[in-house]
């Protein structure tokens, strides 16, 4: 426990001290949300209701998809893996306390959105706090999840970089939270299903804004978390391997 707290508030100070790391985790989320923000707002009204729920998606998944991935290889890349195994930390410390640094900075971006969203451009408060917190702590242990096994997965950091644009891309475009997600073709909307951003976009209308959903809103809360056990478990085993071949 020791070791991971240490291990957790260094790389704490690293995030804030990598201007990457800034820029995908805080700047380009939260400026991306006060621009779109304003235009959702003016353009269509009817987005307003779930302003708050649509922002917090893009900016957790844009964070932990394109933001942590990079993180962990630099780590593979540059020896410090080998070094902390040296110095007696295990590999599991490095990959806990690398998704729990991840987890507290997307919070941060969710708080200030859920928080201004309402102030700046009118979006409404959820029905159900409770709710709408639930699902957020949902998907943002599945993205960082997500993010951890992309990391532990990709052999340098090129490769990290389209396997997370991958996943954030059909993200961005086919879950819901630019559009209507039956607006798509029926093979586009199906292919949707399969991302935890679209089934987060369920969850949130249901248990916080009380809005008729698609899915059944404790369904795909359940399909949210499954997905984070089952990427969590895959990320530790193979990072585990890495950390053996290492």
């Amino acid at each position: 426990m020791n070791a991971l707290l240490k291990q957790l508030a260094i790389q704490f100070r690293m995030d804030f001290r990598d201007k990457g790391t800034l820029l995908v985790f805080y700047l380009v989320p939260l400026g991306f949300y006060a621009v779109m923000g304003a235009v959702f707002s003016s353009v269509n009204p009817e987005i307003k209701p779930v302003l708050s729920a649509t922002m917090a998606i893009f900016s957790v998944s844009m964070g932990a998809l394109i933001g942590l991935p990079p993180t962990l290889v630099k780590l593979r890349e540059a020896g410090v893996l080998r070094a902390y195994q040296v110095t007696g930390i295990p590999g599991s410390s490095v990959l806990s306390s690398v998704g729990l640094s991840a987890f507290a900075h997307l919070s941060i971006v969710s708080l200030i959105i859920s928080v201004t969203a309402p102030l700046l451009f009118g979006a409404e408060a959820p029905q159900s706090a409770g709710g709408f917190f639930a699902v957020l702590a949902a998907l943002l242990l599945c993205s960082v999840a997500v993010g951890l096994l992309i990391g532990a997965t990709a052999k340098n950091q090129s490769m990290a970089m389209m396997l997370s644009q991958a996943v954030f891309m059909p993200s961005l475009m086919l879950s819901g939270i630019m559009f209507p997600a039956d607006l798509l073709p029926a093979p586009l909307e199906h292919f949707g299903n399969i991302l935890p951003a679209t089934h987060a976009m369920h969850a949130f209308n249901g248990l916080a804004y009380g809005v008729t959903a698609q899915w059944s809103p404790p369904l795909a809360l359940g399909a949210v978390l499954g997905i984070a056990l089952a990427a969590m478990a895959a990320a530790a085993w193979r990072y585990g391997r890495i950390t053996k071949i290492s």
